[in-house]
């Protein structure tokens, strides 16, 4: 019996993201292999399984692996598949990892080492699958890359033995960050962007802001453009026009987080306000 196969990717800066559909079928073998950096595989509907380091495992399904960089291993099915089976997977440059590790540390900590290959707690596997789909999503950069170093720094301080150092007293640094989302509105601020102009790395300027401002710099970014897209609607704005100067990407995206904010859609929003003057 042929095996029907679905495979995808997408680069994201320095992150490769895949997705992969398995039809039932037979047991695939894919040829003993490595990579350059961290592989991250979540099997969303059926058990996997992998030769590593000498061993044949099982993973069960909703289970995250995290294969090291340059360790071979052999993908094989566990057994015959009686019905679909899909993946997702994340690879993640070492010297990037490399980098949160030394953030969290304080000091240069070499490559995060896993020990163990299959994460099963619920947080970081519901975690794994909602930064997989922001990352891939057309999102803001802001937006995919606290997402991305926060699901990093959760691994390396969960799985690899990293304490993280205790959160200082916020300072001025958070200010200039979050005067700085003011004035670049509309603008596709990125994480290293933001870092630069608070003074902080952008680990500690993401812990620092999460806990001076209660909430991520791109969740702070999102809220300022729906509360700029209201006045602009007020003021007689098209919806289109008032979602392109406050920085929205589309239509769609626009109509999401406004009505995640404000509990309507910008339309109607609109047309209750004319009809109040």
């Amino acid at each position: 019996m042929s095996t029907a196969a679905d495979a995808t990717g997408l680069l994201r800066d320095r992150v490769l993201l895949e997705w992969y559909a398995y039809e039932p079928g037979p047991p695939v073998t894919i040829p003993r292999h490595t990579h350059d950096g961290y592989q991250l595989n979540l099997n969303l509907d059926l058990p996997g399984g992998i030769r590593y380091r000498g061993e044949y495992h099982v993973v069960p399904t909703g289970t995250l692996t995290v294969v090291m960089p340059g360790e071979a291993h052999t993908p094989v099915d566990p057994d015959h598949r009686e019905r679909d089976s899909r993946h997702l997977v994340l690879y993640v440059e070492a010297d990037a990892l490399g980098a949160v590790t030394a953030e969290m540390a304080g000091s240069p900590s070499g490559t995060p080492f896993f020990g163990e290959l299959a994460i099963g707690d619920a947080d970081t596997v519901s975690r794994f699958a909602a930064t997989h789909a922001t990352v891939s999503a057309a999102a803001s950069a802001l937006d995919r890359d606290v997402e991305l170093l926060t699901l990093l720094a959760a691994l390396v301080r969960r799985h690899a033995g990293v304490p993280a150092r205790p959160i200082p007293a916020a300072h001025r640094a958070v200010r200039w960050a979050r005067d700085y989302l003011h004035d670049h509105r509309a603008s596709n601020v990125s994480l290293s962007e933001l870092a630069q102009a608070s003074g902080l790395s952008p680990y500690h300027l993401t812990r620092l802001f999460t806990a001076a401002v209660g909430m991520p710099p791109h969740s702070y970014q999102l809220q300022l453009r729906v509360e700029h897209a209201k006045r602009l609607l007020l003021a007689g704005r098209a919806v289109s026009d008032a979602a392109h100067e406050a920085g929205f990407f589309d239509l769609s995206h626009f109509t999401r987080h406004f009505r995640r904010f404000v509990g309507v859609p910008p339309g109607s929003y609109a047309r209750r306000a004319a009809g109040t003057r």
